[in-house]
Parts: structure tokens; C-alpha cells; sequence
């Protein structure tokens, strides 16, 4: 018998609606109002979203971000910032006692990447999962895709999804991005970084750690890749969404 589960598909929204939004099914799954939901969708304008516990001024470039109709808004999940732009975003909530979450952060992750996992599959590709350790040189605060965590996807050497996670309540709440398309020209103009690792922006730099689906070959549309996520999820926790 298959789990029911509810799916969200929103058109594309500001990043702090867009925030507001996860939070809200936070609660309504918590308050058990709804049952487990996975949300998908995009943002309008684009957005640099900051980790829970970053400092806005160390990794904004805020004059960019108004030249470039880019929005700035706060995480509720850690992490570094990160520019939502070419990008599909998941987020999946999901209550912390359901039999297939561990309560191990680590091993949760490493739990729901097997559904991303199998969403790029699908889209003809052949990812793997960052190692537990990975080799992380205090890089810019400011570059998220500059180095991918604990059993983050990527292909070859280039990071491709980004996730954070958030336990609240009684609920797990995670969220990530799925690049589209590389977008290092802006990723330098609106994130700042110390000048001792000014290269971490740099258009090759980024370009040899981070791929978008589309830069890999990818020809699938927004649907379609919303679709194979949905139902890698749909396998991973043999689930029904409505």
C-alpha cells in the first residue's frame, strides 16, 4: 500500500515568498494538517538566499543585486549562499518519526539523495554521491557550488545539487537546487569573497566544480525534470502524491 503524499507545483515566486512558503507547509505538516508534501518550484526575480547564520555584508554585493533585479533573502536552513537563478528548487517535509528517516543528519541525507539519485538517472546521466568527507579548502563564503558536501550529487567532479536540512518541531524539512544552467558571470557580480580567495568566483573556477542538467547535455524541459524528481521521491518512499 502506498503512502499518500501531497505535491506542490508553484509557478515561479520572490524569495521570500518562496521561503515563507516552505515554512508554512512546515507547519501544517507539524500540525498535522498535511500529510508528508513535496514542493517544486522556481524563482522570480532571481534570489541569493543566505544561510541561517551568515552575515549579509560579508558575502552580498547589495548595489549588484539591485542593478541586476536580484533579491536577497534569509534561509531558515544553514548552509552558505547560494544564487537562485537557472534552478529548479525542491523541498521536502516530511515528519522526523516516519520509518524511513534516520535520525542521523548524515544518514537522512545521504537517504533522500538516493531519490535525487535516481531522478538524474532517469534524465541520462550517471551521478554519484559526494564521500562523507570531502575536501573542503575554507573556500568563499559566498560559493556554495564552489565544493559539494556529504552525499551531495554531482557528475564527475562538478557539483550539480545543493540541499540544507532543517529539524523543527518534530519535522524534517529539506531543501535544495538543482541547477539548470551555470550562471558564473552573475554568481560574481552579486557574491562577494575575501580577497584571499578571489578565484573562487571565477568564471573557470566555477565551471570546472558546477554543472547545470542543461550544461551536461541534458535536453529535457522544466516538466520533465520536475516530473523525474517527483517520482524519484515517489520510489524512494514508495509513495502516492496528490
Amino acid at each position: 500500500m502506498k503512502e499518500k503524499w501531497r505535491l506542490i507545483k508553484d509557478p515561479p515566486l520572490p524569495g521570500k515568498t518562496n521561503m515563507d512558503r516552505d515554512m508554512e507547509i512546515l507547519d501544517e505538516v507539524a500540525r498535522e494538517k498535511s500529510p508528508p508534501s513535496l514542493r517544486l518550484y522556481q524563482w522570480s526575480p532571481p534570489a541569493v538566499s543566505l544561510g541561517h547564520f551568515q552575515k549579509a555584508e560579508d558575502v552580498v554585493n547589495f548595489e549588484a543585486c539591485r542593478r541586476f533585479g536580484v533579491d536577497v533573502v534569509r534561509r531558515p536552513t544553514g548552509g552558505r549562499a547560494l544564487l537562485h537563478y537557472r534552478e529548479i528548487t525542491y523541498c521536502l517535509v516530511v515528519p522526523e518519526n516516519h520509518h524511513f528517516i534516520s535520525r542521523s543528519v548524515i544518514e537522512s541525507y545521504r537517504f533522500l539523495s538516493r531519490g535525487l539519485l535516481q531522478a538524474m538517472e532517469n534524465l541520462g546521466l550517471k551521478p554519484m554521491l559526494a564521500p562523507e568527507k570531502t575536501k573542503n579548502k575554507a573556500l568563499a563564503p559566498g560559493s556554495c557550488y564552489d565544493t559539494p558536501s556529504a552525499f551531495e550529487l554531482q557528475v564527475g567532479e562538478k557539483k550539480l545539487v545543493g540541499s540544507a536540512q532543517l529539524r523543527q518541531r518534530g519535522v524534517l524539512l529539506q531543501h535544495g537546487s538543482v541547477l539548470l544552467e551555470l550562471a558564473p558571470e552573475l554568481n560574481r557580480e552579486v557574491l562577494l569573497v575575501p580577497e584571499q580567495d578571489s578565484g573562487s568566483l571565477d568564471d573557470s573556477f566555477l565551471r570546472e566544480r558546477a554543472a547545470g542538467l542543461w550544461d551536461l547535455g541534458v535536453e529535457a524541459g522544466v516538466e520533465k525534470i520536475m516530473k523525474e524528481v517527483q517520482e524519484g521521491f515517489a520510489s524512494l518512499f514508495s509513495a502516492r502524491f496528490k
